[in-house]
């Protein structure tokens, strides 16, 4: 049997991490050819004064995915001067791991469609796949300068990841979880978190230093 060659990387606040987050990085573990998947806790704007701190981020986070052999944390953003953007992780990323490896940027539709905002958005796909993780319902119809993207680099099954270190645009379909981190921190403070929403550790952390419970919501 081969093993999967392709490197996942996947961005996000993680604040906090949730159950959803896991659950999907485990599903696009089954049916994609991903030998891992490393969440990249992204770097929060020092213009935020309310976000939580990025130790309390990074704790929770290496709590979430402790015994997770498949799923590491990679804090390179974190350790990076402000601003942080997906193109330079993706180059430092590259350059480590040399040009043979493939590499694929995992996102949500939403910041799917918000790409040509981003940075050397086109570049992307030199350093990396995307594989865009669809919401439930929605659909992939873009337009502009993104559709004509697609349109170039869209593949037409996941085992193509494996067929070339970069280049790729591959949406997927996963269960469902209708879970935010936004809505995680209000019901924090409201007494009315779901138990199933966040792991035990992660819960027993925020629990201990008292993390969302203020009036102010990190953005």
């Amino acid at each position: 049997m081969t093993l999967p060659t392709v490197i996942g990387l996947y961005g996000g606040s993680f604040d906090p991490v949730h159950t959803g987050h896991t659950a999907l990085a485990d599903a696009l573990l089954a049916i994609l050819p991903l030998k891992e998947i490393r969440f990249l806790p992204a770097a929060r704007s020092p213009l935020k004064s309310a976000a939580t701190a990025d130790t309390h981020r990074l704790a929770m986070l290496r709590l979430a995915l402790a015994g997770k052999e498949r799923l590491t944390v990679d804090a390179r953003e974190l350790d990076r001067p402000a601003p942080s953007y997906t193109i330079d992780t993706l180059r430092a990323l590259r350059a480590e791991v040399g040009p043979a490896v493939p590499l694929a940027f995992i996102l949500g539709q939403d910041s799917y469609l918000d790409l040509p905002r981003w940075k050397d958005w086109e570049q992307l796909t030199d350093l990396a796949h995307l594989v865009v993780v669809n919401r439930p319902g929605a659909t992939n119809r873009v337009g502009g300068t993104l559709a004509a993207h697609a349109e170039r680099h869209r593949l037409a099954a996941p085992g193509l990841l494996e067929s070339r270190p970069a280049g790729g645009l591959l949406f997927v379909d996963t269960p469902p979880h209708a879970i935010a981190s936004r809505d995680i921190r209000a019901s924090i403070r409201t007494g009315t978190l779901p138990r199933d929403w966040l792991c035990p550790a992660v819960r027993d952390y925020i629990d201990q230093h008292h993390l969302y419970a203020g009036d102010a919501d990190p953005q």
